[in-house]
């Protein structure tokens, strides 16, 4: 490797922070001091000099998200509209996910990882705001709230690469040149790893002020109740890899470890949370019928009970918006079966056995748990064409929801029928979308706190009532009973798991449920050791293929639209006028079904027809990235071996 070729991070102060080149090789981006136009030593002294540099890591709390900044467009990884696209509960219509489809994947590791690199990249630059800020900061109650900011942001770098690559090099100190022994560290144990970021987040706990306690833990900023539910996440995540991996005896098991420490730790803390919080959640002011939809969808979440870490937008102030209100479009991820299927009906029973969904969406709006209906769009709602969302740029709706434009590739991809509505944006907005993104929310720390319980058999009834049944009863779902799912039969493809007790895996249903297209669902499937399960000859489905050549297929006499409206003139497909035969669904050509009746997206790929092999991970390799080979190679021209993850060459 040309160590001549190492990059340089440089730091601008101002109203932005930081701009940073991230590195190819991790003893670069540790050892080398940040380009700056002031010097440390003679800057992180006051509250504001902290507040201006830890500005800059806000960006990694939402890398994911479509964001639009003047007039310009910034994309990165998974839009908001699709972050469990990398999951089975959501699909990408214009191709099939390449984490999920590795048959024939060779086990060869990448030269290099930008989750690595960009991990240590960050984790160099916590380390110098820490190491100045506590050498020259004023000691104000505003600067110690910055410097917990500060232990935050490492907590939350180590935690994904933890969930990236098990367990790392822990590196917590600002290094110099001569710390050779430190630069080349071994990587640390994953639980060890954990442990780290959980001191850190309890550093963090101990200095952040509660949310709007003071300037410093202003809207968008971080909070001690932001701190607390990570804390909680990282807990339950570390606590249930060790307990179910090591149970299960999976190459990822932790040695030693049964997951007792980490799950222990989740109560209490939730429990500090709930002395403040209480039972406070968002209720929409009582409308059980779009309080859970409508939480997603707030102008300021500022004020919001339990939106505990939000991400602002506002166009005129900050130069900052988005384009969620694409969601409802359904241009390009679908929702699939599988979160279907996990929906119990309303009054909290499931169908014995737990058979799939083959009712039409309007029956399942009625039938299911509420959240159901303020997740996935159903026809009762109006015709496509009146939904708003689209955002004001008057660009008619060209294709209906079950086929975009992806019927007229060659590959033949199409939508499952189940579209998007959760966080609907239901007031007409301009191009620049402005509503807030909650990132952290109470929700989650309830459902730890009855998860982390119920694996360690401690859970009882109040518990239930004080964390599951407060989020059910804002959309008016029947409340959950300790007894509930007693004699079911679970689906293993679900991710259930028939080892487990019905209570367990209940909360698995409610985690669905709640954080359904939120982003948990990888990271859940991972840490219970159901990946492959879940993910291996899987197919995904969707809705009855006949209730939708019912819904296009109709002539415009047969068209239903408002009061006064001339049905003549309008299409269900379009917002700019009816064009006869414009569009038809014609099964074998532009859409097709399986034998039970439900869509198939993606059936012109042999795979995924009858008999195909589906969906693949390799089971011994796929829960873990590899490291990379940069890094391996390095180690090496140092004579020190870097551990690589089992299954990876």
């Amino acid at each position: 490797m040309n160590r001549n070729k190492y990059s340089r991070w440089k730091m601008m102060l101002g109203a932005c922070c930081l701009a940073a080149s991230l590195a190819s090789c991790k003893k670069d981006f540790l050892d080398k001091r940040p380009l700056s136009s002031v010097d440390a030593d003679n800057f992180f002294r006051s509250a504001s000099d902290l507040r201006i540099f830890v500005n800059g890591f806000y960006s990694r709390l939402a890398p994911q998200y479509n964001t639009q900044s003047g007039t310009g467009t910034v994309s990165g990884g998974n839009s908001n509209l699709a972050l469990d696209a990398n999951s089975d509960m959501m699909i990408v219509q214009t191709n099939v996910t390449s984490n999920l489809y590795r048959w024939g994947v060779a086990s060869v590791p990448a030269e290099t990882n930008s989750s690595w690199n960009n991990g240590y990249a960050y984790v160099r630059n916590d380390n110098y705001f820490l190491f100045y800020a506590y050498r020259n900061a004023e000691k104000t109650t505003a600067a110690n709230h910055y410097i917990g900011e500060g232990y935050f942001f490492r907590a939350w770098d180590y935690y994904n690469l933890l969930r990236n690559f098990g367990g790392v090099p822990l590196i917590t100190e600002l290094l110099t040149d001569k710390d050779t022994d430190k630069l080349f560290a071994q990587r640390a144990s994953r639980d060890a790893v954990a442990r780290q970021i959980i001191s850190d987040l309890d550093s963090a706990i101990a200095k952040l002020q509660w949310k709007g306690e003071g300037e410093a833990a202003s809207s968008g900023r971080l909070n001690r109740e932001a701190a607390l539910t990570f804390k909680a996440r990282v807990a339950l995540y570390e606590g249930t890899w060790e307990y179910f991996h090591g149970k299960k005896n999976t190459a990822f098991a932790v040695s030693g470890k049964n997951g007792s420490e980490f799950l222990n730790l989740v109560a209490p803390t939730v429990e500090a949370l709930m002395a403040k919080q209480g039972a406070k959640i968002y209720l929409g002011g009582g409308d059980k019928a779009s309080a859970y939809n409508q939480l997603f969808a707030q102008k300021d979440a500022s004020n919001i009970d339990g939106a505990f870490l939000i991400k602002v937008y506002d166009a005129a102030k900050l130069a900052l918006s988005h384009n969620f209100f694409f969601k409802i479009l359904d241009s390009g991820p679908s929702i699939t079966d599988h979160l279907v299927d996990m929906y119990l009906k309303k009054d909290g029973t499931a169908r014995i056995p737990q058979a799939p969904y083959t009712d039409r969406l309007n029956d399942l709006s009625t039938s299911l748990d509420p959240r159901f209906r303020q997740t996935v769009w159903t026809p009762d709602r109006g015709p496509l064409n009146q939904l708003p969302g689209r955002g004001g740029d008057g660009d008619p709706f060209r294709f209906p929801v079950i086929a975009s434009q992806a019927p007229y590739t060659s590959i033949g991809f199409t939508s499952t029928g189940y579209r998007n509505y959760k966080g609907a944006v239901l007031a007409q907005e301009a191009t620049k979308g402005e509503t807030d993104d909650i990132l952290i929310r109470y929700e989650e720390a309830l459902l730890a706190y009855a998860e982390a319980k119920a694996i360690l058999g401690t859970i009882n009834q109040g518990d239930i009532d004080k964390t599951i049944n407060v989020i059910r009863n804002r959309v008016g779902m029947s409340p959950l009973s300790l007894a509930t799912g007693t004699g079911d039969t679970y689906r293993s493809d679900l991710g259930f798991d028939l080892a487990e007790s019905p209570i367990v895996n209940e909360i698995r249903r409610e985690r669905a449920v709640e954080f359904a297209l939120e982003g948990f669902r990888l990271d859940d499937l991972k840490r219970w050791a159901v990946y492959d399960n879940v993910i291996n000859g899987y197919q995904p489905k969707g809705a009855l293929l006949q209730e939708w050549l019912d819904y296009f297929n109709r002539t415009p006499a047969q068209v239903t639209l408002d009061k006064g409206t001339d049905a003549s003139q309008w299409s269900q497909i379009r917002k700019d006028g009816y064009v006869k035969d414009e569009f038809k669904l014609t099964t074998g050509s532009n859409v097709s079904a399986f034998a039970n009746g439900r869509m198939n997206p993606w059936f012109k790929i042999v795979d995924f027809s009858a008999g195909g092999r589906g969906l693949y991970i390799e089971p011994t390799r796929d829960y873990l990235s590899a490291v990379p080979l940069d890094q391996i190679k390095l180690y090496q021209a140092n004579n020190i071996t870097l551990q690589q993850n089992p299954g990876w060459n």
